[in-house]
């Protein structure tokens, strides 16, 4: 499954893995730098599609809604396709499809279209949270501790306090205004651009 889903929405995946095996190591110093500083995630998957942060977000709010359309049926309504319902059910059902429609896609568009940031810095720990583009208010902060491996090119997420991981990131591309990192347990590819930042 893992593989179909790589060939399929991440094509130069294994180009870009050969291009960093294959152009010797670089000096762990220099990665670390590299990764220092203030990261915007640009394209992520959002629910098993991946979506472009810089793209309408509509649109693909409407894809990966479609998507989860019959997983949210049969978990928050209890629908099931092959059930058969009364009239009244049916029609009590497609009307709360249609409020769920419009709430999650419109929760999905925000989801999208909001800036989310990483922030690395020197002592090991990293800054994570979303930041409206209008108004600059920050949106769900949270702090944790990361272990950046360059000899393995790896990055370890851990929970508040440093105990236990929350992500395992396979750094597939770092450059000084580049990153690209894959989740294995999601088979997820997270694309992030280096951005001005200057503590106060």
């Amino acid at each position: 499954m893992n593989k179909i889903y790589l060939l399929r929405y991440c094509p130069g995946l294994f180009s870009i893995f050969f291009s960093i095996t294959a152009s010797g190591q670089i000096p762990a110093d220099t990665l670390l730098q590299k990764l220092l500083g203030r990261w915007e995630v640009v394209a992520y998957s959002e629910q098993g599609v991946q979506v472009d942060k810089k793209a309408p977000p509509l649109p693909q709010a409407l894809e990966v809604y479609e998507h989860v359309r019959r997983q949210r049926a049969e978990q928050w309504y209890g629908y099931h396709e092959y059930t058969e319902m009364s009239r009244r059910e049916n029609r009590d059902f497609q009307q709360w499809q249609e409020r769920d429609s419009s709430m999650e896609v419109r929760r999905l568009a925000e989801a999208i279209e909001m800036p989310y940031y990483a922030v690395f810095f020197a002592d090991s720990t990293i800054s994570i949270y979303n930041k409206e583009a209008t108004t600059s208010r920050i949106f769900f902060p949270e702090a944790r501790h990361y272990s950046f491996a360059p000899s393995f090119m790896s990055i370890d997420i851990f929970n508040p306090g440093g105990f236990g991981v929350q992500w395992k990131a396979q750094v597939l591309q770092l450059s000084s205004d580049r990153m690209t990192l894959f989740l294995p347990e999601e088979a997820e590819i997270v694309e992030l651009v280096k951005t001005m930042f200057s503590l106060p």
